[in-house]
């Protein structure tokens, strides 16, 4: 087991200098994710807010890149989200952490965003919550998360494994959607 925050990157925003639901604009060139945009731990794309490239700019350290795992902070917490595109500049809003895979050689991104898809991270969250009224995972916290250290090639496996499942999910979820339709 290794702590997750001893080798990947997690960074989260704190506040947004001042940042304000008026700045937020109808369309543009940046985008800003947040908590109701992740959705079956996919990205919807359809419902980002846009801000000012100003704005975009305060924040480098979570600009997103293309295979950064997004994970909810607040309210609804631990929802799970990977960017498989980014067709224009994107960051997050204050209610995400950003996880990017800095070791490529000792961890598969994939492997990691399905382990934060399991019971494991589910029980982790609800010992960091239990009680509270409005639920919050603290990023000193989410750090301390242990995540099972295999082989690369072992996680490349498990990770290929459960894509292969999550794809016939989808598949048969969407002939049942047109079943129906």
């Amino acid at each position: 087991m290794k702590k997750i925050g001893e080798s990947l990157y997690i960074k989260g925003r704190i506040g947004w200098k001042g940042l304000k639901k008026s700045e937020y604009l109808k369309n543009g060139d940046y985008r800003i994710i947040n908590g109701s945009n992740i959705i079956d731990n996919k990205i919807d794309w359809s419902n980002c807010g846009y801000i000012s490239e100003e704005r975009y700019n305060e924040s480098p350290e979570i600009m997103l890149q293309k295979g950064d795992i997004l994970i909810t902070k607040d309210g609804t917490i631990g929802k799970v989200a990977m960017v498989s595109e980014l067709k224009k500049p994107t960051t997050v809003a204050s209610g995400l952490f950003v996880l990017r895979n800095t070791a490529p050689s000792k961890w598969d991104t994939k492997y990691i965003f399905n382990f934060l898809q399991s019971n494991k991270f589910k029980k982790f969250i609800f010992s960091r919550t239990e009680g509270s009224v409005i639920p919050h995972l603290y990023q000193k916290d989410f750090m301390t998360l242990e995540i099972p250290e295999l082989e690369i090639n072992e996680q490349r496996k498990i990770a290929h494994r459960l894509d292969t499942i999550q794809h016939k999910l989808d598949l048969n979820n969407q002939i049942n959607d047109n079943l129906v339709a």
